[in-house]
């Protein structure tokens, strides 16, 4: 169990002949505020009260830092990035009654409401449904059409679109479970009524 939040607040200030420069410091040099505590700084920095300290030998009490201080903070050990085993298997366009709709001159041909699914290779706690309006070549310009939060259980997200007259543009989804996410392939899409 990691204790870094228990450190009190107790602050003084730096009185003269109290404030050891570092010699040396790989990463930058602080200097510490009123309301600082090392697990305050540590947060601020992206690292660990341990590294602070093996930074900063000339604080012997971990719970006692003074304002003025000048303290090392260590480089961030890069965190490394979670496996990511998420993968939409399919996007699919379907009439109310779930059938696939045409698709004419590699364009999907959309009703005044469509069923957009999507399927994952496992479960996803959220997929947001986006329309790109043709013509762009940014996502910037996407628009979001729904978002399902789908069962913890299946690997299956779905919303029911109204599709507004002369909708033409590109249909993706991105979903996602807990920080990994991951953006289907897109599908041409177009209403001319």
């Amino acid at each position: 169990m990691n204790n870094d939040n228990k450190y009190t607040r107790v602050v003084y200030h730096v009185t003269k002949g109290q404030n050891p420069r570092q010699s040396q410091c790989d990463g930058q040099l602080y200097t510490v505020k009123a309301g600082d505590t090392l697990f305050s700084i540590s947060r601020k920095f992206g690292v660990t009260v341990e590294e602070i300290l093996a930074a900063n030998l000339q604080i012997v009490n971990r719970d006692i830092i003074l304002i003025g201080q000048v303290i090392c903070i260590p480089p961030a050990t890069p965190k490394p990035i979670p496996d990511c085993d998420l993968r939409v298997l399919t996007l699919r366009l379907l009439t109310e009654a779930g059938q696939p709709l045409p698709v004419v001159g590699g364009a999907v041909q959309l009703n005044a409401r469509v069923i957009v699914r999507t399927t994952f290779n496992r479960p996803v706690s959220r997929a947001f449904f986006f329309l790109e309006p043709t013509g762009t070549e940014s996502c910037e310009l996407a628009r979001l059409i729904g978002v399902d939060c789908p069962s913890a259980v299946t690997g299956v997200a779905e919303i029911l679109w109204q599709v507004p007259p002369g909708t033409l543009g590109r249909v993706f989804v991105v979903a996602c479970i807990n920080s990994c996410c991951k953006k289907s392939d897109e599908v041409l899409v177009v209403r001319n009524t």
